[in-house]
């Protein structure tokens, strides 16, 4: 039962409801979850680019247009309700109905350039436009740690660290550059087979629970408690939600090597679906940001339902037919032997990935 519950979409499905809690509740968790989120990305692209992709036809093309085919269709539909609800509640702002639109209208068609959207009718789709921006460099990264030895796939980390570091400093955090670490250290693990053992994974998943449980009853909790009115110490809630992404990171790794349920594939389906569509849930309890505690309550459980249910809808019917439409053509792409001969592994990732 315990390999069951470590499958890696059950893993993704609790990053996207982490992300989910980080916009409903004071608890600032959500960009550790991003992170995370972010070096899986890193090693199943690598996987998929030097496994299945470099083995099609015209291989950086077909990889291009199936990674944006992936993302794209379920963007557009959740993007086009989320301004519609906006726009029939009156908070669409001036500013996107004049002046703004062109921009808007661009970006939430391409995802590119949706960070620096001045209002993000999705807020928590700034992380795609990182992860488009990522997939435009991601098989020269791929083909390079297949090529270089430990060493220097080792020093590409260290210097990608370094490039990380510099970007955050000086450009902040709308481009790829401020998140490239947590990317690469992930096509790293997958470039050397780096299997953790479930005790590796277990231990440090358990440190950084015991980390969170102790913040939060200490006096520094406002670190990760921060809400609309943070205090001092929430100056250091981003170096702290990099750190406990890091320790998350060996279990994340581990449930890529477990089967997990049957419906593991449809719980990382439906992840990237809740990851987008919660925002509409999240403006809608806007509504009532002054009801009291029990009614509040009530109507986040309410809404938590609606999100799972309409996401499950979309997912079902949506979602995965487009899905296995870009799987059948990634397939019809390959060059003849592999087609005759495609990796079983590979395959499986790229119809849920």
């Amino acid at each position: 039962m315990l390999r069951k519950l470590t499958g890696p979409g059950l893993l993704r499905l609790l990053l996207a409801e982490v992300v989910f809690v980080h916009h409903l509740s004071r608890f600032a968790f959500g960009k550790t979850a991003v992170y995370v989120f972010f070096s899986l990305s890193g090693f199943w692209i690598y996987q998929m680019y030097t496994r299945r992709y470099s083995k099609a036809r015209s291989p950086y093309l077909t990889y291009l247009i199936s990674r944006m085919w992936r993302l794209l269709p379920t963007f557009l539909l959740i993007s086009l309700l989320a301004i519609v609800f906006v726009s029939l509640n009156g908070k669409l702002p001036d500013a996107l109905q004049k002046d703004g639109a062109a921009y808007l209208a661009l970006s939430s068609l391409f995802i590119f350039g949706y960070n620096l959207l001045p209002y993000k009718p999705i807020g928590p789709a700034w992380s795609l436009d990182i992860e488009m921006q990522f997939y435009l460099v991601a098989p020269f990264f791929a083909l390079a740690l297949q090529r270089l030895s430990r060493r220097l796939a080792g020093l590409l980390v260290a210097g990608t660290a370094l490039v990380t570091g510099l970007a955050m400093v000086f450009w902040g955090d709308q481009f790829v550059f401020s998140y490239l670490i947590f990317f690469v250290i992930g096509m790293a693990a997958a470039s050397i087979q780096w299997k953790p053992s479930g005790g590796q994974a277990f231990s440090f998943l358990a440190i950084m629970v015991l980390a969170v449980i102790l913040c939060l009853c200490s006096p520094w909790k406002g670190i990760l408690l921060v809400g609309a009115h943070p205090g001092p110490l929430a100056g250091y809630n981003i170096p702290a939600n990099i750190v406990l992404a890091f320790f998350i990171f060996p279990y994340a790794i581990y449930t890529t090597r477990q089967k997990g349920f049957s419906a593991d594939g449809m719980f990382g389906d439906l992840s990237y679906v809740i990851y987008l569509l919660h925002w509409i849930g999240v403006l809608w309890l806007g509504r009532y940001a002054t009801a009291g505690n029990f009614r509040r309550a009530a109507y986040i459980a309410l809404m938590w339902v609606a999100v799972t249910a309409i996401s499950w809808i979309i997912w079902k019917f949506y979602d995965h037919p487009i899905n296995r439409l870009r799987s059948s053509w990634v397939s019809a792409r390959l060059k003849p032997v592999e087609s005759q001969r495609p990796s079983v592994e590979a395959a499986a990732t790229e119809a849920s990935s």
